[in-house]
């Protein structure tokens, strides 16, 4: 449903509502959380969500390109995974893996772009990245907020993470 809507709307509007898609929203803020709880060991807050967008511009750089990975839709849901799964991990080694899993996690994100005809990034495609990268950065902003505030408490990060693994759970079951 959501799709039809960002079709109909082209350009900057289908940028921002793109990451409110259910994977993409869950995926940006878990990111962002962990980007967050990053800040507890000393690592700059913005790194994570940077190296997210950099990933994405790269992808989406290759999908026009052409490039096109048979198993694109299994590599996102493993990027779901693998974020949910750093959410678990001990601060000082999730935010060493953090931005390599962001770039690589952004990287996929945007290669999906090429197999997603709702995005309306075709009739507007500047506007349409801006959008997107508005909403992102607000997303991402959002959970490191999140993420910094419950970094030092294992308990709080624990019930983030349970709650981070079942809105994995809910969104790869619809």
């Amino acid at each position: 449903m959501l799709g039809a809507v960002v079709q109909e709307l082209g350009g900057w509007w289908s940028g921002v509502l793109h990451p409110f898609d259910s994977n993409h929203l869950v995926l940006m803020l878990i990111v962002g959380v962990l980007a967050g709880i990053a800040t507890t060991q000393g690592r700059e807050p913005w790194v994570g969500p940077f190296a997210y967008l950099v990933g994405t511009f790269v992808g989406i750089v290759a999908a026009a390109a052409g490039l096109d990975l048979p198993f694109l839709d299994g590599a996102i849901i493993a990027g779901l995974v693998i974020g949910v799964v750093l959410m678990f991990t001990p601060p000082p080694r999730m935010s060493a893996v953090l931005p390599l899993a962001a770039i690589l996690g952004g990287a996929l994100h945007g290669l999906s772009y090429r197999h997603d005809d709702t995005s309306g990034a075709s009739t507007e495609p500047v506007r349409y990245v801006l959008g997107f990268v508005f909403t992102t950065v607000l997303l991402q902003a959002f959970g490191a907020i999140t993420g910094s505030s419950i970094g030092r408490s294992v308990i709080a990060r624990r019930t983030v993470a349970v709650c981070a693994a079942a809105a994995t759970v809910v969104v790869l079951a619809v």
